[in-house]
C-alpha cells in the first residue's frame, strides 16, 4: 500500500461546536483526496439552529450521526454504538470542548487510534474545563498535531513526544478554512463583539459590567454584537447596542472584514481576526493563543477590572498610535490538512501491520 494513501480506511471525526465545524471541512477534503472515507459525528453540543444547521449548510457537509447533548452517559453510549457500527479505522477530535473529550473517550472505549488537532495549547488556568479537556486528550492521543511552534514546544516540555512518532506541527486548520480575499485596511468605527464563555455569560455581575462597558462604547462606535443563544435566554441588558441575532458563518466573516476592531472571548475568533488583519481585545485573563498577544495583534483585558470601557478605549487609542504590526507566519501555510492526512496514512500503515 502506498504510504500516503488512506484507501480504503474510514476516518471518524467527532465535532460539536462552531469552530470545530470550520476546522473539519479542510481535513475531510484532504482525507477524501488521499482516498479515505469520512464518517462525521455531531454531538449536538451546539443545539441552536443558527449555530448548527446553518453552518453545516454553508460548509456543504452533513453528519452521519447526530447526538442530542442531553444526558452525557447516554450521549457517550449512543456515540460508541454508532462508531462500532460504522467500523472506522481511526478517530479525530478537534480543539478543547466537551465534544472533544467525549470523542476521545469513545475512541479509547473502542480501542481506536486517536488524533488530536490543536494539541499542545495551554492557558494554564486549571479552572477552565477546556484546559482539563486539552491535557486529558493530549495525554492519550496517538497523533498530536500542534498548530503552532509554541504548542509543539509545550508537548515536548510535558514529555508527550516520548514514544509517539506522530507529534508534529502541521499548522492550523482554521487558516486552511479561512477564505482568502484581498486585504482591506480597517476603517471607520465598527466594533464586532462576540461573547459566549460561561465565565462571562453565566456570571450576572460580570455580564452586567460587560454590557455597561459596551453600552458606553456604543456612544462613539458602531457596536455589532450577535448575542449567543445562552445570553439571549438570560435576557439582554444593553440599551445602546442594537439587538443582533446569531450570525451564520459567512455573515460573521463579512462582519469581521467590515469591522475596525474585534472584542471577543472566543479562541477561534481571535485567530480569524488575525487572518483578516484585525486587532482584537480578548475579555479573559489568559489565552491559549499566546503568540497573538506576544506579536501585538491581541490584547488581554480581565473583565473583572474596574472601568472596562476606559480600558477598551485606551487600547484602541494605543493601537491607533502604533499602526499595524508586522504579520508573522504563526499558523502555517494553509496546508495543514494535507499534512494531517499524510500523517494518518503513515501512522495507520504502521499501527495496522
Amino acid at each position: 500500500m502506498d504510504a500516503w494513501t488512506l484507501a480504503p480506511r474510514k476516518i471518524a471525526h467527532v465535532v460539536g461546536a462552531r469552530p470545530q465545524f470550520i476546522k473539519l471541512k479542510p481535513l475531510v477534503a484532504a482525507v477524501a483526496e488521499a482516498g479515505g472515507q469520512n464518517w462525521i459525528a455531531h454531538t449536538g453540543q451546539h443545539f441552536d439552529s443558527s449555530m448548527n444547521d446553518s453552518f453545516w449548510q454553508e460548509l456543504g457537509l452533513r453528519p452521519d450521526y447526530s447526538g442530542v447533548w442531553s444526558d452525557r452517559i447516554a450521549d457517550f453510549n449512543h456515540l460508541v454504538a454508532a462508531l462500532r457500527e460504522a467500523q472506522v479505522d481511526a478517530l479525530v477530535v478537534y480543539g478543547d470542548t466537551d465534544s472533544t473529550l467525549l470523542g476521545a473517550k469513545a475512541a479509547l472505549e473502542l480501542g481506536l487510534p486517536l488524533a488530536h488537532a490543536e494539541a499542545g495549547l495551554r492557558s494554564f488556568n486549571d479552572a477552565m474545563p477546556e484546559e482539563y479537556n486539552r491535557v486529558w486528550v493530549d495525554q492519550r492521543a496517538n497523533w498530536l498535531w500542534a498548530p503552532t511552534e509554541g504548542a509543539l514546544r509545550q508537548l515536548r516540555k510535558e514529555g508527550l513526544d516520548s514514544g509517539r512518532p506522530w507529534v508534529d506541527r502541521p499548522g492550523d486548520l482554521m487558516l486552511d478554512a479561512f477564505p482568502s480575499r484581498p486585504y482591506r485596511p480597517s476603517e471607520g468605527s465598527k466594533v464586532l463583539v462576540t461573547l459566549h464563555r460561561n465565565t462571562n455569560i453565566d456570571n450576572p455581575r460580570r455580564l452586567q459590567a460587560l454590557e455597561e462597558a459596551l453600552d458606553g462604547l456604543a456612544r462613539d462606535y458602531e457596536v455589532v454584537w450577535p448575542r449567543h443563544p445562552r445570553h439571549r435566554a438570560i435576557g439582554l441588558g444593553s440599551r445602546n447596542v442594537p439587538d443582533c441575532q446569531p450570525m451564520t458563518r459567512f455573515a460573521l466573516l463579512e462582519a469581521l472584514h467590515d469591522a475596525a476592531w474585534v472584542i471577543t472571548d472566543s479562541g477561534g475568533l481571535q485567530k480569524e481576526a488575525f487572518f483578516a488583519g484585525r486587532r482584537g481585545i480578548v475579555l479573559r485573563s489568559e489565552t491559549e493563543w499566546t503568540e497573538l498577544v506576544e506579536s501585538g495583534w491581541t490584547a488581554l483585558i480581565n473583565p473583572d477590572l474596574p472601568d472596562l470601557e476606559s480600558l477598551i478605549r485606551a487600547q484602541f487609542a494605543a493601537w491607533n498610535e502604533l499602526g499595524s504590526p508586522a504579520v508573522p507566519e504563526l499558523y502555517g501555510d494553509g496546508r495543514s490538512a494535507v499534512r494531517m492526512a499524510e500523517s494518518l496514512a503513515a501512522g495507520l500503515n504502521i499501527l495496522q501491520q
